[in-house]
């Protein structure tokens, strides 16, 4: 049943493995901080990044590309993180956008399994967990290395603490599971399910048709992230999740590079001004109609690829 994905898996083992020989050869440069593993599902006030440098910073990277399972006393649902940077003689771009395919890979085959037997998506890290190993972390194993053909001039590394993450689902999706709730609620409640708060937000969405989708937002918790300048504008060129170093080519001229400072929660920047505003349908579930300028944000043209960089961002 699970032979796929540990096939899938032993392929991306194998491009890790090979991939780790061959990089530290290239470094020119590099810096990458060390952050504590979380106990709990929540960011501390505090965090101290501690940096490594020379190969005490090529091993620490080594062991994080290829750690998939969860450390002693980390906490479910959270990942090991390592930001970073190294300057490379050679470009490693192909090399990474394997790995990363097979990532994908292993993603795949999860989704097909889950498919097959009909379960729910929240399913896939139990049948990952199943066909690898008990301790291993999704997030770990499928996050991508990003990668850049190119020699920045700047290199920032900040924390961002107001992220929010925004998917799409369907009014039908949200009105079944509403539904559910109200059913469950007055079962354990012992009470008319018209007189359940689920069953009140359901009327909230009365005259909206099923089809229509509508955008719900997340917090997402504090995270390291590196934003990239390769040409002269005054706007970074590309800003990635910092969970792993990031791998960038030698130039004429070595990257001015911005360093990782530690987290502190009462010190860290306020929320935009600009943030943008959307009409709430269901207040408490942090769901709003969706952005009528989806498809012009889509359009707007990749500023790695007007500066003339191949990379693996946003590929």
């Amino acid at each position: 049943m699970y032979e796929e994905i540990q096939a899938a898996f032993a392929r991306l083992q194998c491009a890790l493995q090979a991939f780790n020989h061959a990089w530290p050869a290239h470094v020119v440069s590099g810096v990458v901080w060390r952050l504590p593993l979380l106990t709990e599902q929540r960011t501390p006030d505090t965090l101290q990044a501690e940096r490594l440098f020379g190969q005490e910073a090529v091993d620490a990277t080594r062991r994080a590309l290829a750690e998939f399972e969860r450390d002693l006393g980390q906490a479910a649902g959270t990942v090991m993180r390592l930001p970073g940077y190294f300057v490379l003689r050679e470009s490693v771009l192909e090399q990474v956008r394997q790995i990363n395919a097979l990532k994908d890979e292993v993603a795949a085959a999860i989704e097909k399994l889950r498919l097959e037997l009909n379960l729910v998506p929240a399913a896939r890290p139990r049948l990952m967990r199943r066909a690898l190993g008990a301790k291993f972390n999704t997030k770990q194993l499928l996050r991508h290395i990003q990668c850049f053909d190119g020699s920045p001039r700047l290199i920032t590394f900040t924390w961002a603490g107001h992220t929010t993450a925004t998917g799409r689902v369907t009014v039908a999706k949200v009105r079944e599971t509403l539904q559910a709730g109200a059913e469950a609620r007055a079962s354990r409640e012992n009470t008319r399910i018209e007189d359940t708060p689920e069953y009140q937000e359901l009327r909230t969405l009365v005259n909206m048709a099923d089809t229509e989708v509508l955008t719900e937002r997340k917090s997402v918790a504090p995270h390291p992230r590196a934003m990239l300048w390769f040409s002269e504008s005054s706007r970074y060129d590309a800003m990635v999740h910092a969970n792993l170093p990031v791998f960038v080519t030698a130039g004429e001229q070595p990257p001015e590079v911005m360093e990782l400072k530690n987290f502190d929660r009462n010190a860290r920047q306020a929320k935009r001004f600009d943030e943008k505003r959307r009409t709430e349908v269901l207040p408490f579930r942090d769901l709003f109609l969706s952005s009528r300028k989806s498809e012009e944000v889509a359009s707007i043209p990749d500023k790695v690829k007007e500066a003339d960089v191949a990379s693996t961002y946003r590929t």
